[in-house]
């Protein structure tokens, strides 16, 4: 059952016509309304908090200020592939890093339309490669929230394909795994999403493609395979449009014989995860769980 909290944000996100600004999504990139933040005063104030260049575009490293411990986690922000980080990426980061002692490194990748699929994926593969070769692969957990869901998979896919090393766990926030928004069942499920909204997705999902398939596993990773990946673990709420795919998802590791953790949220919306609901909570208690059972 869903907690009061979670009712009365659906209600706040019909109340401001959040699928409305959503669908508005190239009128708001065109005038330049785009999200961008950077981490928090609070933020320096009780983590080691630096930057660097990889590609031109800057990276985040948020790690304890003393004695880290051996996990990394590469998170890959959400934002339907057009914006950057909200206040909320930044808050999520910093309880991982409070509660598993580790470092996380957060690239501000390539955002449509500017840029497209072929260079986010190979700025946030570098910054893997890079990582990995310091910290080992298995020490790395791949995670990320809506676009940067569908990023981190389609990564895991590329460094298996290039015969590199696994993380160890890759998890996948509420994630966009295929960018035409074409499984019909999502058509269902738009009239109960408060959130999100299929036109302006599908445009920003055009322009992150841009001249490739839309439906290369490069673009929407729900088409590559899911064998000899890292451990995947899925949380998806039952009023979010890409619950649709996350469900494929689920069905495509069965058919390939592939463990996947799936969590599935009754009552919850795009994003969720990141807000400080119950469940909420609940959702970073299993992930903390999860990373600390490879201690």
């Amino acid at each position: 059952m869903p907690s009061i909290q979670s009712k009365l944000l659906n209600v706040i996100l019909y109340l401001i016509r959040m699928k409305k600004t959503v669908n508005r999504m190239q009128e708001r990139v065109e005038q330049g309304e785009r999200t961008y933040s950077e981490p928090a005063p609070i933020l320096y104030k009780k983590h080691l908090v630096t930057t660097h260049l990889e590609n031109g575009h800057k990276v985040w490293t948020i790690s304890p200020k003393q004695n880290p411990g051996d996990k990394h986690i590469i998170y890959l922000h959400g934002g339907a592939y057009v914006n950057s980080f909200s206040p909320q990426h930044w808050t999520f980061m910093s309880k991982l890093v409070e509660r598993l002692n580790c470092t996380v490194t957060a690239p501000n990748y390539p955002h449509a339309p500017e840029y497209f699929a072929t260079d986010t994926n190979q700025l946030v593969f570098d910054v893997f490669r890079k990582l990995a070769m310091v910290a080992g692969a298995p020490n790395i957990t791949l995670m990320g929230d809506s676009s940067g869901g569908g990023i981190s998979l389609a990564l895991a896919q590329r460094v298996r394909d290039e015969k590199l090393e696994q993380p160890r766990h890759i998890i996948l926030l509420s994630p966009w795994l295929d960018v035409t928004l074409s499984n019909p069942e999502i058509q269902e499920l738009d009239k109960i999403d408060p959130f999100l909204g299929v036109e302006g997705l599908q445009w920003s999902g055009r322009a992150y493609a841009r001249d490739l398939d839309p439906l290369s596993p490069a673009v929407s990773p729900l088409h590559g395979s899911l064998k000899a990946l890292g451990q995947i673990s899925v949380y998806i709420g039952s009023r979010d449009i890409f619950l649709a795919d996350c469900r494929k998802l689920r069905e495509k590791a069965k058919l390939e014989d592939v463990s996947i953790n799936y969590r599935e949220y009754e009552g919850m919306v795009h994003d969720w995860m990141l807000g400080p609901l119950p469940e909420s909570r609940q959702a970073l208690n299993e992930i903390v769980q999860t990373l600390q059972s490879d201690d």
